[in-house]
C-alpha cells in the first residue's frame, strides 16, 4: 500500500488500481489495512491510501462523502466504489469479480 504524502504521488492511469480513503482515528482502520494487504498480494492491484484530513481536495475530486471509502479504477475511470464498513468475504468477492475483466 502506498500512503500518499504528496498529491504528486497519486497516479490514476494504471490498468487497475484502488484508492483507500481513511482517517487515522477511524475504528477498524488497521483491520481494513490488513484486508487490503491480502487483496494487493493476491490480485497484484496497487492501493493508494489517502488520509481525508490531509487531502480534502482529493475527497472533492473523487466525491468521497463517507469513510472508509475504496474506489477501484481501471485506466483512471472509477468502475466500483465501496463505502462504509464491509465484510471480508464481500470485499474479496468484489475484487474476484473485477479481476475477471
Amino acid at each position: 500500500m502506498i500512503f500518499i504524502t504528496r498529491e504528486e504521488e497519486l497516479q490514476i492511469d494504471l490498468d487497475f488500481q484502488s484508492i483507500y480513503f481513511y482517517a487515522s482515528w477511524m475504528p477498524y482502520h488497521k483491520k481494513i489495512i490488513t484486508m487490503i494487504s491480502k487483496i494487493e498480494e493476491k490480485y497484484k492491484i496497487p492501493f493508494y491510501a489517502i488520509d481525508v484530513e490531509q487531502f480534502s481536495n482529493q475527497c472533492k475530486r473523487f466525491i468521497v462523502e463517507s469513510i472508509p471509502a475504496i474506489l477501484i479504477l481501471k485506466k483512471g475511470k472509477e468502475i466500483k466504489r465501496i463505502n462504509g464498513l464491509f465484510l471480508t468475504s464481500a470485499f474479496n468477492d468484489v475484487f474476484a469479480d473485477i479481476c475477471t475483466y
